[in-house]
């Protein structure tokens, strides 16, 4: 990350960003493409952002490429960046001398791979969202392959694990995760739009309040990834949401900035 910050009258462009996320309930549970879109018009509330989702429970990068409607959605409206969430935290199997030989592993990989080629055929910036793992060791793990895999790949790593590392030093008390399969709570789910945030534009958000102007969909939900995540709004459960206050966000930004400049060193 070569610039980690800059005024806000220079960053806040007003070019349309359009953004199409892949994954599970590590991207729907609190809406990440909604927060995603929140978090970019609190820069700029002129700047048009769509921000498109396939996902579904427990859902892997393969099963999406195999059933081809990604693809067929980037060949078929424009788009600007790719972001790609595998299973939470396999992307550790390649760090694993156990695991990174099997089929699961290599696949995922090669998913990665294929997805991003696929993408910078048509001109589409490829990121990868990395989540987070149960402890420091699996986490390095983690963060280890996600660098790695990104520039294998010609990707842009945005590690959410290693921010999350730095939030729980910044606050020791804020809850990170809602349940023991590590879905995460609101304010994760907004530090991982500031990491995507970070990967796409070069540079961190300016710290201010962001409002929420819809319902966020809820963990229980259960979206179908053959169809895109817009059009099942109606369809799903979803829960309001008080926004993030400025002292929230400038608490998320600053574990986002340590996270960047660990890697940077």
């Amino acid at each position: 990350m070569a610039v980690l910050a800059c005024p806000l009258v220079v960053c806040a462009g007003d070019e349309p960003l359009r953004v199409v996320f892949v994954g599970n309930s590590h991207t729907y549970s609190n809406d990440l493409p909604a927060l995603f879109r929140a978090l970019v018009h609190s820069q700029n509330p002129r700047r048009e952002v769509v921000a498109e989702a396939f996902v579904m429970p427990g859902g892997y990068l393969n099963e999406r490429w195999r059933e081809g409607v990604v693809q067929q959605y980037l060949k078929s409206n424009p788009v600007d960046v790719l972001v790609l969430q595998e299973a939470g935290g396999w992307l550790r199997c390649a760090d694993h001398a156990s695991l990174r030989t099997t089929f699961a592993c290599t696949d995922s990989l090669r998913t990665h791979k294929r997805y991003a080629q696929f993408a910078a055929g048509l001109g589409i910036r490829t990121v990868i969202f990395g989540t987070w793992g149960n402890d420091a060791r699996e986490q390095a793990s983690i963060s280890r392959v996600l660098r790695r895999l990104s520039k294998a790949v010609n990707a842009v790593p945005a590690d959410t694990g290693e921010a999350i590392t730095q939030l729980r030093r910044l606050d020791p008390q804020r809850p990170m995760f809602i349940d023991s399969m590590l879905h995460p709570t609101p304010e994760v789910s907004m530090l991982a739009a500031i990491m995507i945030y970070a990967a796409i534009e070069g540079w961190l958000p300016e710290a201010g309040a962001v409002a929420i102007e819809q319902p966020l969909i809820a963990l229980n939900a259960r979206p179908d990834a053959r169809l895109p995540l817009s059009m099942q709004y109606s369809t799903l459960p979803r829960r309001t949401s008080a926004g993030f206050s400025a002292e929230t966000m400038a608490t998320l930004r600053r574990a986002a900035e340590l996270a960047l400049a660990t890697h940077a060193r």
